[in-house]
């Protein structure tokens, strides 16, 4: 799978999810999936990560903020991000570079998911989700996507930074109050 980790809402979602959310159980960390499935593990070598890396380095890293919960029907709550366009060119641009992955008919809708109805009771979702909304919102700053391998848990195969991880915003370097600041 190739997915955006967001550490940075771990503090926020991680508790829910732990309790909420199968994935969050076998080691997944807060994230954003942008391309499953992706190439089996055992067949993951250097061309596979080098193909990605050259993928997704045109697109910048990116800011982006999460403000707000929504849901699948009554099934899925997840964080909303207000940047869709950047994780939507990211899956694009993979599934370009590797054009034998399975696409899914629908459109990408890029969430965090928080927690799932067939783990947990509705009157749990929206527990979380009254806990969660005054938190909101939560800024954070993309920089990578992983490709991420289950076998007994998951775990980080690779990372791919995104071409403007690391370099300076046209504004400024991020800081408190910063454009750029998470």
């Amino acid at each position: 799978m190739i997915a955006a980790l967001v550490p940075e809402a771990e503090p926020l979602v991680g508790p829910f999810r732990g309790e909420l959310d199968p994935t969050a159980r076998r080691g997944l960390g807060a994230h954003l999936t942008l391309v499953h499935p992706f190439v089996l593990p055992a067949e993951v070598t250097a061309t596979t990560v080098a193909t990605l890396r050259a993928a997704v380095a045109p697109v910048p890293a990116f800011a982006c903020m999460f403000g707000e919960l929504r849901w699948f029907g009554s099934r899925v709550l997840w964080l909303a991000p207000d940047a869709v366009d950047p994780f939507r060119e990211i899956a694009e641009r993979v599934h370009a570079a590797f054009p034998e992955l399975e696409r899914e008919d629908r459109e990408l809708v890029p969430h965090l998911t928080v927690g799932l109805r067939r783990a947990a009771s509705t009157e749990a979702l929206r527990r979380a989700e009254d806990a969660l909304a005054p938190r909101l919102p939560l800024a954070v700053r993309v920089e990578a996507v992983q490709l991420l391998v289950r076998t007994g848990t998951w775990d980080v195969g690779a990372e791919a930074p995104l071409g403007a991880a690391g370099r300076l915003s046209p504004s400024g370097p991020p800081g408190p109050g910063s454009p750029a600041s998470p």
